[in-house]
């Protein structure tokens, strides 16, 4: 009894069909538009850092590609891309706090390690007893000598120098790892990676043949970006 289901090769009548001929456009395969996007979310500082950095000494990323020319000639694709990513990640500053939240709680498994072990009761006893460190000299300066100004100086540029000294000694101390500096510029190129990485999913899902060069090009540095992140999950067990 013949299947209304299956064609004479057995492969479904509907749906995807995985023809085994190689094709030379990548909408063989359509992934979801909102698929980056969703990922990108969930990165962490760390992840972003890392990504930031293999961008910067990455080749491909000191030149315009075929991307570039992909962008143009689909203005509407790319305003949805946009507004997709924008959905997802927020703005440039919600984008770096979800990524803070991420870390945060990639961390607070380690930081109940500290606190169980009372590392982290002495790290809050050193840093009250810097703040008072700090807090004495100025209001002893002030009730002795309040005319004296050359004084008063002197005292705020010492405690200026002891919080610094103080405050990297806690930080060593603490054993957290170091918070990562992350460029407003950089982040925004690491955005435009995201994008571009949408429009091809949506252009893709349109039916829209694109060669594998352009494909390529507009996937790369999503691409770059998952691999500096496996790298970090790697290094962090």
């Amino acid at each position: 009894m013949s299947n209304e289901y299956q064609l004479v090769d057995g492969s479904p009548r509907y749906g995807t069909r995985h023809d085994e001929t190689p094709q030379d456009t990548g909408a063989a395969q359509s992934p979801r538009v909102e698929e980056t996007a969703e990922a990108a979310a969930r990165l962490g500082l760390d992840h972003v850092a890392a990504a930031i950095d293999r961008r910067l000494t990455s080749p491909w990323a000191e030149k315009e590609d075929a991307v570039q020319a992909l962008r143009a000639q689909y203005p509407e694709e790319l305003a949805s891309a946009r507004a997709l990513v924008r959905l997802h990640l927020g703005s440039q500053r919600q984008w770096r706090l979800k990524a803070q939240a991420v870390r945060d709680k990639q961390l607070a498994a380690t930081m109940h390690r500290r606190r169980m072990s009372g590392r982290a009761r002495e790290i809050f006893l050193l840093r009250l007893g810097l703040m008072l460190a700090l807090i004495a000299p100025p209001v002893y300066v002030l009730t002795t000598s309040r005319e004296d100004i050359l004084k008063l100086v002197l005292t705020g540029v010492v405690c200026i120098a002891a919080a610094f000294v103080g405050g990297h000694f806690l930080t060593v101390r603490a054993r957290v790892p170091v918070m990562p500096n992350i460029r407003g510029t950089w982040l925004a190129e690491l955005r435009n990676d995201v994008i571009n990485a949408t429009l091809v999913a949506i252009l893709q899902n349109k039916g829209v043949e694109l060669d594998r060069m352009t494909v390529a090009a507009g996937q790369r540095g999503w691409d770059s970006i998952t691999t500096a992140a496996k790298a970090v999950d790697a290094l962090q067990g």
